[in-house]
């Protein structure tokens, strides 16, 4: 057990101040995912310029991990705060992709008013970065020895991004990336925990994921002068083939999820299918029947639920079509409930009512049936939960987070990382 006047000597120096300015500091360097080299230049320089040993990873000349590393003195237990730097939205001119309408760009810049942190990435997940950054800065100010190694890792490629057709390059390489490079290049812990969105409640099962292309075809030729008696259009589009497909993946969307809701142990995980996007025919061109036509769906599948057997089921739901398909699943990763990992979730349940005389918050669909790079640590044999932050929406893009937020955060990674990082290894 640490000494509790060893705990007030490290929590006292967790500024709302410093915490808030630094989340500002990083919302302001743009970090869209595959472009993070910036930002994780900058944390590189935060952690040299404040005692921390930096650790440089790079990924492509683009990117790279920032890693800061306190390190320990006689061997014993090690742990790993993790957190990505890419942000949800580019903030670019190809979010239209996704928004109707864009705020301006300088709603995306950091601010600091009315208790909380304004801009792109506020909320998911800089301030998560700050938390435990501030956190480790006051570890090392306060003098105390840990006997294992503190590692703080801020990774590249976590939002869900995907490479599939022409959309190629770093800037579609999420959903694990920075964090499997870490892991795979000599970075490793024995317990790690996941800074990510949480509402600070704690997370240690989460979904995994598929995403499949599904196309149908058509005859591509001139619509005009044929009669829908001569030729119907059904024969020839295949955009109308694709209604078919669209209505038997809703079915099976909605067998899917009732099917395959998962009991963790903190609660239940659902799985989701999502329709994310088309495409069918040529805009420049609309004279002509499509040819192709294709749908592309993310699945959120639960832990221990192979993505060959959602390949397998959706296969088995559009054989019962007349209509000519092709299915590619082009993602493929799985969910995890961790094993090992309940002495730091007591730790971090511990520190949490020792702070603040209550209960971790019970964790949300939201916060539980999402896919983070919680599980890439559980895959690998380290006992990995989430312990991260709320916060949310203020614009279109903008995000929101309220400083005491990532105060009590930070006050959690740091007593955390105080008691796990004395343990002895066995």
């Amino acid at each position: 057990m640490v000494d509790p006047k060893d705990k007030d000597n490290v929590v006292k120096r967790i500024n709302r101040d410093e915490l808030a300015q630094l989340t500002k500091d990083l919302v302001d360097i743009s970090s869209p995912t595959g472009s993070e080299k910036a930002i994780g230049e900058f944390i590189l320089d935060w952690y040299a310029r404040n005692n921390i040993r930096p650790v440089r990873q790079e990924i492509d000349p683009n990117r790279v991990n920032a890693v800061g590393i306190l390190d320990g003195k006689s061997g014993g237990v090690s742990l790993m705060i993790n957190g990505h730097m890419d942000t949800s939205y580019t903030g670019t001119e190809e979010d239209r992709m996704f928004c109707r309408t864009l705020e301006p760009d300088s709603e995306l810049k950091g601010a600091v008013r009315d208790g909380k942190v304004f801009g792109l990435g506020a909320s998911n997940m800089k301030s998560g970065l700050a938390a435990f950054m501030v956190a480790g800065k006051a570890l090392r100010e306060s003098g105390l020895t840990l006997k294992g190694d503190l590692i703080l890792a801020a990774v590249a490629g976590e939002i869900s991004r995907t490479p599939v057709g022409p959309y190629q390059s770093g800037a579609y390489r999420g959903e694990g990336t920075g964090t499997h490079h870490l892991l795979t290049h000599g970075v490793q812990s024995d317990y790690a925990i996941v800074a990510d969105r949480s509402g600070h409640s704690i997370v240690w099962a989460q979904n995994g994921v598929a995403q499949i292309k599904v196309s149908t075809f058509g005859d591509p030729h001139a619509a005009w002068g044929v009669t829908r008696e001569e030729k119907a259009p059904e024969v020839s589009s295949a955009i109308l083939k694709m209604v078919k497909v669209l209505q038997a993946v809703d079915a099976w969307a909605a067998e899917f999820e009732r099917a395959h809701v998962y009991a963790s142990a903190h609660g239940a995980i659902v799985p989701k299918v999502n329709i994310g996007a088309i495409q069918g025919g040529a805009p420049f061109r609309p004279n002509y029947y499509p040819g192709v036509c294709s749908i592309y769906l993310d699945v959120r599948t639960p832990p221990e639920l192979r993505p060959l057997q959602v390949q397998r089921e959706l296969k088995a739901a559009l054989s019962k079509l007349d209509v000519e398909y092709e299915i590619d699943m082009y993602a493929s990763k799985m969910g995890y409930e961790a094993k090992g990992v309940e002495p730091i979730v007591k730790v971090i349940e511990d520190s949490y009512q020792s702070l603040f005389g209550k209960k971790t918050p019970a964790p949300t669909g939201i916060h539980a049936s999402i896919w983070t790079d919680t599980n890439i640590y559980n895959e690998l044999g380290i006992p990995a939960c989430k312990f991260g932050l709320g916060g949310g929406k203020y614009k279109i893009r903008s995000e929101q987070i309220d400083i005491e937020n990532i105060f009590q955060a930070a006050q959690v990674y740091a007593l955390a990382a105080l008691e796990i990082c004395n343990w002895e290894k066995r």
